[in-house]
């Protein structure tokens, strides 16, 4: 029976330092074992990412090692999200332009993906975003045989990067023009969780009757959820000043948390030959979700989210459930 092997990586802003590292430990494991070239995204068909989990998607698919990836967070992250908690920082959020540029994290993707197009990818991708111009859901997909795609591409890595990851009054839209100038914003707003994305597309074009594969594994890699332990008692009365800094991780989170639920019931209780495994958040004390956020990337807020993912990376990595994903390398090649 051969199986079509889903990877999805929620998004979460910085955050994603943690999904990372998770992803880093994993593929330490698999190179202590086949070599020092072997990928993360040598065992999986698919790889879906939203958001921050775009940008790891998008790197693992140029086989960008996850040490490179979880650098990238360290090192960037500061400069991407500066001053989080300043007034001005506040005043451009609320009032004016968006909390940060996108100049920063341009600089940044294009250290990592230079002129590199969808169509270099070394597997195959679903990248949500959210179509403003049109106010519609959007997916950037690799142009499969299998779909008779002919769309996505010739369109550049920073441009997805961007498009996936413009958090509403944190980043500006972004713009694409292979797609007619376009605008686009995070596609957390719909799919944080990409996971249904990477079935609905598995279940269109690859698993099952009369198609190549017969069986579909999905593993799914949280980001850290800090629900609302910042305030054990929080204030019921709450203006927009109030909720700016948690309205829109608060949808990410609950988007999440949903879609993870629609797929271990659909799991439990359809004859759809599908198998999810999901790396969830690990739980956190109302201390430590005092100081993780979407964008603080200050230095003790890293150094805690490396310790969690390892933590996480550890606990979960040795589990059946998930090494199952890489008892063989995957068997669609793009390229």
């Amino acid at each position: 029976m051969k199986e079509f092997k889903i990877l999805a990586i929620d998004g979460g802003g910085i955050k994603g330092l943690y999904s990372a590292t998770i992803l880093r430990l994993l593929e330490e494991k698999l190179q202590q074992e086949h070599g020092p070239e072997t990928r993360v995204v040598d065992y999986f068909d698919l790889i879906c990412g939203t958001s921050t989990g775009g940008l790891i998607a998008l790197g693992l698919s140029l086989r960008v090692p996850m040490a490179t990836i979880c650098s990238f967070y360290e090192d960037e992250g500061p400069g991407i999200f500066p001053n989080p908690d300043s007034k001005a920082a506040f005043l451009r959020q609320t009032l004016l332009s968006g909390k940060y540029s996108d100049g920063p994290l341009k600089a940044a993707l294009q250290k990592i993906f230079g002129d590199k197009k969808l169509g270099e990818s070394h597997c195959l991708l679903c990248i949500p975003s959210f179509d403003f111009t049109n106010g519609t859901y959007a997916v950037f997909r690799y142009d499969h045989s299998e779909g008779n795609l002919n769309r996505h591409n010739k369109i550049p890595y920073i441009d997805i990067a961007l498009a996936t990851s413009a958090a509403p009054t944190y980043f500006p839209l972004a713009q694409i023009g292979e797609e007619n100038n376009t605008q686009y914003v995070d596609g957390g707003v719909w799919a944080n969780n990409p996971a249904l994305v990477g079935l609905i597309e598995a279940m269109r074009y690859f698993v099952g009757e009369g198609k190549a594969f017969q069986k579909l594994r999905i593993l799914s890699v949280a980001s850290l959820n800090i629900g609302m332990k910042k305030e054990p008692l929080a204030r019921r009365e709450r203006s927009f000043r109030h909720w700016v800094k948690d309205l829109f991780e608060l949808g990410l989170i609950g988007q999440s948390e949903f879609c993870d639920y629609f797929l271990h019931t659909l799991t439990q209780n359809s004859g759809f030959p599908l198998d999810y495994t999901r790396i969830p958040s690990h739980v956190i004390s109302g201390e430590h979700a005092s100081y993780i956020s979407l964008d603080n990337a200050g230095e003790k807020s890293l150094a805690l989210m490396k310790q969690l993912g390892t933590d996480m990376a550890y606990k979960y990595g040795a589990k059946p459930e998930v090494q199952a994903f890489f008892q063989h390398p995957k068997l669609y090649r793009t390229r």
